[in-house]
């Protein structure tokens, strides 16, 4: 396919009439409670006035289920082994089926990961799946993120870089040390993470030209089909994720999702809103200066990080990482970068702690996630040391983010304002958290061109 085809498919699906008032008459006509399991925060970057959650006790579930009609869990499963995230998804699955029940509500339970296809799949749906107390659902893969410039076209998963449009396995994410994989054809990915237990002839796909050409009762009948175990969902506008969000809402059959941010908005209803200005972030007006914290190891956050090393004013400090194994020489950096952050906040000047950029890998996949989470409990333990305020926090890359927001700042539910870049969500803090109401900034690692996050700082200075 030619980069010209798709980018035809885009502009011709930026002129489509949407289907919001569709979606939502049919969620008015037949109520649902919309739940989202988020392998890592990210995936709250595109709505807004929606609560996370960070806890899943049956109280906490319960109180939520009945009073917000979409919420997300921050499960951050993403950083957990094989097995561990199997137990949670199997556990989560089972308490909101038990809560649904008791309360007679309809679940649309979605599976919400990384739009560069990196993640615990199939694995992950399937136990929950299995919570769930399902039999012979039917798993739809959507992993389309329009602000993030991920598109599937013709069952390949494209990430756009600069004028470019790269299938998904040739990008450096699918070098992921945990969750690497080799297929940018989402039939191929499926059968490949499956590690070939998924049959590719129970593999169906819809695609954009469908999706813009006929009913959704037709494409609910696709859905239907006995034969289908997993549906590829192509998709290059949000009109097309809106007709495939009607259908499934129509849909009889028990139906699963696997996919990126954008179809949360698309099977939810909730409009595109412009980004946040600086105002709307609710920044606290003290002299203090910000943290930002950079964890993510991607291709994308280093250059991000080289941009505004070379041309921003903030304080810079390395955690090297490379001294991981050695404990008492590690412990003692801690201490000594706390010292810094702390007196360079206190002045008012703009930290960014970073992690250094040499990725230490393990002998297994298994053992790079260990390393990983290693990594993570450093910055966690630097945040809690934190003893001024900062005027926001900023947390660059997914488990970096989702460890630093429930570990360091002992947030257990927090609100998103919305995004103040395309894929780049704002939080507002519980009162229980470290630093209430603190707007929190939740960077993706894959998000953004070179000059992103310098340009984020300097707006919010």
């Amino acid at each position: 396919m030619s980069h010209q085809t798709l980018l035809e498919s885009i502009k011709d699906g930026e002129g489509l009439r949407g289907h919001e008032s569709e979606v939502r008459a049919e969620l008015a006509k037949n109520p649902k409670s919309i739940v989202v399991l988020d392998d890592d925060p990210t995936g709250t970057q595109t709505v807004y006035d929606v609560p996370v959650i960070t806890e899943w006790t049956e109280d906490i579930l319960e109180r939520e289920l009945l009073v917000s009609p979409v919420f997300f869990i921050l499960t951050n499963s993403r950083s957990l082994q094989v097995d561990e995230a199997d137990a949670l998804g199997e556990l989560l699955g089972s308490r909101l089926q038990k809560l649904a029940e008791k309360h007679q509500k309809k679940l649309i339970i979605i599976s919400r990961s990384d739009s560069t296809l990196r993640g615990h799949y199939p694995n992950e749906v399937d136990a929950l799946e299995k919570g769930i107390g399902l039999r012979h659902s039917k798993q739809l893969l959507v992993p389309a993120f329009f602000e993030g410039g991920r598109y599937t076209y013709d069952d390949i998963h494209y990430v756009k870089e600069g004028n470019d449009f790269i299938p998904a396995a040739e990008t450096p994410f699918a070098k992921d040390n945990t969750f690497g994989y080799t297929s940018s054809n989402l039939k191929n990915w499926i059968v490949e993470k499956s590690e070939g237990k998924i049959d590719r002839n129970t593999i169906d796909s819809i695609s954009v030209k469908e999706l813009r050409s006929i009913s959704s009762e037709e494409i609910k009948t696709r859905i239907e089909w006995p034969n289908t175990t997993h549906l590829v969902i192509n998709a290059t506008s949000y009109a097309d994720l809106q007709v495939m969000a009607l259908a499934a809402l129509q849909c009889n059959a028990p139906l699963l999702f696997r996919t990126a941010a954008s179809f949360v908005n698309a099977i939810s209803g909730i409009d595109i809103k412009p980004c946040l200005t600086k105002d709307e972030i609710l920044i606290d007006p003290s002299s203090n200066g910000a943290l930002i914290v950079v964890g993510s190891y991607v291709p994308k956050t280093t250059a991000q990080l080289a941009y505004i090393k070379e041309y921003g004013d903030a304080k810079f400090l390395e955690l090297d990482v490379t001294n991981i194994f050695n404990i008492d020489l590690f412990c003692k950096e801690l201490v000594l970068l706390v010292d810094k952050i702390n007196f360079n906040i206190k002045s008012g000047r703009d930290v960014v702690v970073f992690t250094s950029r040499k990725v230490v890998k393990g002998a297994t996949k298994q053992e790079s996630l260990e390393i990983v989470n290693r990594v993570s409990n450093a910055l966690i333990s630097i945040v809690k040391k934190i003893r001024f305020r900062p005027k926001y926090i900023l947390a660059k890359g997914g488990i970096t983010s989702s460890d630093v927001a429930t570990k360091g700042l002992n947030v257990r539910r927090a609100n998103v304002l919305g995004q103040v870049l395309k894929g780049v969500p704002v939080w507002q803090l519980d009162q229980e958290s470290k630093f209430p109401d603190m707007p929190y900034i939740v960077f993706p690692g894959n998000v953004g061109d070179d000059k992103a996050l310098y340009e984020l700082i300097t707006v919010l200075k």
